[in-house]
């Protein structure tokens, strides 16, 4: 994850707030053994005259207390503190604690907390707390992209809203369905291409995994220091060794998940390499460089290393500034055969050679 979201957006957290302490509050009267608290009394007082028309939600509070008390008190105790471990959201990121899982409760639990909890992400958005949220994250940003991968833009707010993430899949942790902290906006192609509903906790043999929290993360950085200049998918790409810093375990879940690499080689760095090399030598000739300096091609490679690495993540200036930087490294480092090729692409203003589509070279380098 590139970026963090400001944690002010999860402040109107009500629904989410106002729901567990109902929860709570029919363990408590199941387990002093009174009667069912009624609706609208079983929400607590301030929130009453706001939900007590939703009656959708009253009927599903009744179906969860009637499941509760077929329970023992170990099943009630068990089902409880899944209520409150599934949104300590920080914390089971981090992997400083665990939870259970939904299908680790109780049978009879199962179903009712996932309609209960599924109902009030609806509500979500009739009481336009969704909207709220999404006005907040959009504006704190500068450069308005899917922070998951920093290529696909947000649309701005009153346009469609972009997909809504639960962060921790509802089907899984349902008790934070509705939890903005657990609510994530997230551009399509990452939410319905690759996270959907992967569980950021566990991979898929059952073992522990940390994650990055959306909410409480500062931003990571793409390096291709590592990448050889030749001999890609073509002879004229780069060898793409694609790094992140910091390379932490959350970084690794980040790209198990959401398949970061592969889609930064494949969509973006392959296909687009010969246009900034294009760039690199229209940007060179214009500046009087003829290419019998090798300080010149250096210096016209860290110009636009700075003028990426300064644009942030708009029109994906963060890979190109990393590519730039790759180039210029291995120029200082004397590489003759990225010299050499340097030369020839500003000495000659000629169209590069043409990938095939198989993947093979079609023509050899200027050299």
């Amino acid at each position: 994850m590139l970026f963090g979201y400001p944690i002010a957006a999860t402040q109107n957290n009500w629904l989410h707030d106002c729901l567990c302490e109902a929860v709570r509050t029919i363990h408590a009267s199941v387990d002093a053994k009174k009667r069912y608290p009624g609706w609208p009394s079983v929400l607590p007082k301030v929130y009453r005259e706001t939900l007590k028309s939703r009656t959708g939600l009253r009927d599903r509070l009744k179906s969860y207390h009637s499941a509760v008390r077929r329970l023992t008190k170990a099943e009630r105790d068990v089902v409880l503190d899944a209520l409150e471990s599934e949104n300590r959201i920080g914390d089971l990121l981090s992997g400083a604690c665990e939870c259970a899982r939904n299908d680790g409760l109780p049978q009879d639990i199962q179903e009712p907390v996932a309609e209960l909890f599924e109902f009030a992400f609806g509500l979500l958005t009739d009481l336009a707390v969704r909207d709220q949220q999404y006005a907040a994250i959009y504006a704190a940003s500068s450069d308005h992209v899917c922070p998951f991968c920093g290529t696909e833009y947000f649309d701005a707010p009153g346009a469609v809203r972009e997909g809504l993430d639960h962060y921790l899949a509802r089907s899984r942790y349902p008790f934070a369905a509705a939890n903005l902290r657990n609510l994530v906006p997230m551009g399509y192609k990452c939410n319905s291409n690759y996270k959907l509903a992967s569980d950021l906790l566990r991979r898929g043999d059952g073992s522990r995994r940390v994650a990055f929290d959306p909410y409480n993360h500062t931003r990571i950085s793409v390096s291709l220091d590592d990448s050889e200049p030749f001999d890609g998918t073509t002879e004229h790409t780069p060898n793409w060794m694609i790094r992140f810093d910091p390379e932490t375990p959350a970084a690794h879940t980040w790209d198990e998940v959401f398949s970061v690499r592969e889609r930064y080689r494949r969509d973006h760095l392959d296909p687009s390499f010969r246009s900034w090399l294009d760039q690199f030598a229209k940007i060179a000739r214009r500046t009087g460089v003829r290419g019998d300096s090798d300080a010149e091609l250096i210096a016209v490679l860290k110009w636009l290393e700075d003028l990426y690495g300064d644009s942030g993540l708009q029109d994906r200036a963060f890979l190109k500034a990393a590519a730039f930087r790759m180039l210029r490294r291995h120029c200082e480092a004397g590489h003759q055969r990225l010299l050499k090729h340097l030369r020839n692409l500003v000495a000659q203003p000629t169209p590069l050679p043409v990938a095939d589509p198989t993947g093979s070279s079609m023509s050899k380098d200027a050299a």
